[in-house]
Order: structure tokens, then sequence, then C-alpha cells
């Protein structure tokens, strides 16, 4: 499909070709440009896939029990996903890491969660996968994802519960950020959490190099 010798080739299937061609015909445009519209538009919201070697093995057993809650949170929804509302159900539920004392001290609690889930999600219908089945939603890999990075950029080798907070916060568009952001809490969890972590306080100067 490209049209010079310098460019890659990219093998598409059939389906997706034909439709690549309805659209460049019907927008006098070429296939090329169509193409690398949908390519930008998609690569934006792509979410990174879970690799058990790079996102789950430095987790702490906080982190880890977390994750496991989240997973058993979607039972009473009979949710089909693990979404970003179930890992910040699995955060509170954990009960003893720095992000269940940090929401916690912000006045979010468990119940108060579950009932904005129920409320702005509901209960999902037919039947759904046993719970350690549950695929990531696309969002909730993007919190991994962003947990490792925050990791990283503290130097930190593990992967806390504080971390997954950051990243939740990180998400801004999934159901956690909007559920904390209704709450009035959405950038103090940032704040506090970081405060908790490293010390930070937003009130002083930062120290120049």
């Amino acid at each position: 499909m490209p049209s010079s010798t310098d460019r890659k080739r990219l093998e598409v299937p059939t389906y997706l070709h034909d439709r690549l061609v309805e659209i460049a015909i019907d927008e006098d445009r070429t296939v090329a440009s169509v193409v690398q519209e949908v390519l930008v538009a998609g690569l934006q919201h792509y979410a990174p896939a879970i690799n058990p070697q790079r996102d789950l093995t430095r987790l702490t057993k906080r982190a880890r029990a977390a994750l496991d809650y989240a997973r058993e949170e979607t039972i009473p929804f009979n949710h089909n996903y693990i979404g970003t509302e179930h890992i910040l159900l699995g955060l509170l539920r954990e009960g003893e890491g720095v992000a269940a004392r940090v929401l916690v001290k912000l006045g979010v609690d468990l119940a108060r969660c579950r009932e904005f889930v129920g409320h702005a999600i509901g209960r999902g219908s037919g039947s759904v996968p046993p719970p350690e089945e549950l695929p990531y939603a696309p969002r909730a890999r993007k919190v991994l994802h962003y947990a490792t990075a925050e990791a990283d950029s503290h130097d930190h080798a593990f992967i806390g519960t504080e971390h997954l907070l950051l990243a939740l916060v990180r998400v801004n568009d999934g159901m956690a950020a909007r559920m904390l952001s209704t709450f009035g809490v959405l950038s103090a969890v940032q704040t506090e959490t970081l405060r908790v972590m490293v010390g930070y306080d937003p009130a002083l100067p930062t120290a120049s190099a």
C-alpha cells in the first residue's frame, strides 16, 4: 500500500482494506492518508497489553492483594472486565497500604465508591467468566503501565499501592478518576500520595539545582 520504496509495506485483512478504500473514494483521498489518520487516532487511545514479566513481577504483596480484590469487586456488579473503578475498590479493600490510607484520610470509603459504581455503571447482564479469567479493560491496562512508570520515576524497585493510585489519577478519563473528581479529591489524592511517598509539600518552594 505504500507509494514509494522507502516505506515499509503494511498488510491488513481484506475486509479492512476494502473499508479503507471505500472511505478514500467517498472522501476523495488516498488510502495512505486514511490509514495514517486512523493509526494516529488509534495510537492516541492505545492501551499496552499486560506483560506479566514487565507489569506484575515488581508488585508488592499489598499491591497484588489490591488487584486480587479488584477482581472480586467485579462479582457483585456482574462485570465482565476489570476496570479502573474495580482497582480503586481493590485498593480500598486492601486497607493497609499507602493508597488505602490516603483515600480514607481524604474521606473516600468503600461503601461510597461501590454506590457510585452501582449508579454510574450498574449491574451487567448475562453470564461472565470467573474472576480469575476476566481481562483488564484498556484503561486498567494503562493503570498498570503508568504504575510501572511512576515507580521508575521515583527509582523504586517495587510497584506498590501508592504507584497504582497515582496511575489511577493519571488515567483521567477512567471511571476511578471520574469518581475521585466527583468527590472533589482528585488533585488532593495525587498531592497526598506524593507527600507520603517523598515528603512532597506543594506549599514549599522547589529547590533549584
